[in-house]
């Protein structure tokens, strides 16, 4: 029984054990005095936050370290080979007030696995002050600096294993993506890109081609509206795209066979256009929520879009009319015997109440709570109306039975068309024949203008002349009378 005890005991004491931090002084350092040291096991951390640093202080060399923590202070600049020969994984110098990095600043430190400069005021950075820590360097995060410009092609060729990299908030443009031309090879590490809050606007060119792992990208509340269909093709094992919060007006025909999460929501789609999810195959959700303006589904929308991976489809605070324009999803669901709640259209407040919002209950997510309108302007919850619609049909998807509208050359054919720089061509002729218009209202109208003038100096001419023959008719004839008048 004993050694039956000893034996429970080696086998807790060798599962992976988090032992507490334990408190030390620093006074075997020679640091600022509100600094404070933690030990775990064989790792050592250093947390100098929040006690009105203004600069980094000078740490013994060689010394080894799991995590310094700076932040929460005053430093207003990291100085050169501040940190040479200082063994570290994790380095915080987040929410300071750096203004300067210098370009050797981080020369010679050993062992950076995490950088964290987030929320300062750098407005330039150089990528050359990441050789020396780019061998080892998996996260990096520069967020919330007012950047405007950064060489992200450079960042990555010097960070070859970095697998996390944040640019959240930095007034980025697209002069900042088009670096990313400058990566000649593949980047394999890279799992999380995040360019969110910027001011990008278009994402042509093949600019992530290279990031053959990258699993998510959010590219959210930027300002958007021209996406190529391959922009994302290249990308293997892409997840999870963000596109919500831009200006988004057409729904690009996407190609990925990984992609299971598509966020589109809160963009200024009208119209959901042809095929536009036919070359997604392994998608799971797709978010519309919060077009407002989005009342128009294509009848082909839906046409080849992979119904064993759906689980949901968001169409939350839009301007949807009828649940007749899915029918072509729905009637496929049915005839594929799945009976998975999928279509999310609650808080649609024009949707009208009809037989098909009965009918095809089971893929309404929340049913029970899903309102319509009846008679004019009142709203009715649609399960307490089934009395009302007890006489529907269920042959909708019957009747409704046309001939073939999915062809898959047509699908083809779009994402061809959906390049940047089809659309680009399409934008210029479009702007080219609406400056002819004009110019040819223009001169219509001055052609116009100056005929209206022509002809009434015409008529002027010839209303004087016909007023002097008159004139001159008057006179012979009172001529003639005064005459008579003598004769007597």
């Amino acid at each position: 029984m004993f050694i039956f005890y000893l034996s429970i005991i080696h086998v807790t004491l060798s599962q992976d054990f988090i032992a507490p931090l334990i408190f030390s002084d620093c006074k075997h350092l020679i640091l600022p005095s509100l600094c404070q040291c933690y030990h775990s096991g064989d790792q050592s951390q250093l947390r100098c936050y929040n006690i009105q640093l203004k600069f980094i202080p000078k740490l013994p060399n060689n010394m080894h370290w799991y995590a310094l923590d700076f932040s929460l202070n005053n430093i207003r600049s990291v100085d050169s080979y501040v940190f040479s020969d200082i063994y570290v994984e994790k380095l915080n110098l987040k929410s300071n007030y750096l203004q300067t990095i210098d370009i050797t600043a981080f020369d010679q430190i050993k062992n950076l696995k995490q950088l964290f400069l987030d929320h300062n005021q750098l407005k330039e950075f150089n990528p050359k002050a990441l050789i020396s820590p780019g061998v080892s360097l998996e996260i990096f995060d520069i967020s919330h600096n007012p950047l405007e410009h950064l060489d992200l092609g450079e960042i990555f060729t010097h960070l070859s294993v970095l697998k996390e990299f944040y640019a959240v908030s930095c007034q980025l443009t697209n002069s900042s993506l088009f670096t990313l031309l400058k990566l000649t090879r593949h980047h394999y590490h890279i799992k999380i890109i995040d360019l969110s809050y910027n001011n990008l606007t278009s994402l042509c060119d093949n600019l992530f081609n290279n990031f053959y792992n990258l699993l998510e990208l959010r590219l959210n509340n930027n300002n958007i509206h021209l996406i190529d269909n391959y922009f994302i093709r290249s990308l293997n094992y892409i997840r999870i795209l963000n596109l919500a919060f831009n200006s988004i007006e057409h729904v690009p025909n996407l190609f990925s066979s990984s992609l299971e999460n598509l966020n589109l929501s809160s963009n200024n789609i009208r119209y959901l256009n042809d095929y536009f999810a036919s070359n997604l195959r392994s998608i799971r959700l797709i978010d519309f929520d919060s077009n407002k303006y989005l009342n128009s589904i294509s009848s082909r929308s839906f046409c080849f879009i992979n119904i064993l991976t759906l689980q949901k489809l968001s169409f939350r605070f839009n301007n949807i009319f009828l649940l007749n324009i899915f029918y072509e999803l729905l009637c496929n669901l049915l005839e594929n015997n799945k009976n998975q709640s999928i279509l999310d259209l609650n808080h649609n407040s024009n949707l009208k109440c009809n037989c098909m919002l009965i009918q095809f209950e089971k893929y309404l997510i929340n049913y029970f709570d899903l309102t319509c309108t009846q008679q004019g302007q009142d709203i009715y919850f649609i399960s307490k109306l089934t009395n009302l619609f007890s006489n529907c049909t269920k042959d909708f998807c019957i009747t409704q039975k046309k001939e073939h509208l999915c062809e898959w050359t047509n699908a083809e054919k779009l994402i061809l068309e959906g390049t940047c720089q089809v659309q680009l061509i399409g934008k210029e002729n479009s702007t080219k024949n609406e400056s002819k218009l004009i110019t040819t209202t223009t001169t219509i109208n001055s052609n116009l203008s100056e005929t209206i003038v022509d002809n009434t100096t015409k008529f002027y001419n010839i209303s004087q002349k016909s007023f002097a023959l008159s004139i001159k008719r008057i006179d012979y004839t009172w001529f003639f009378v005064f005459l008579f008048l003598l004769y007597i």
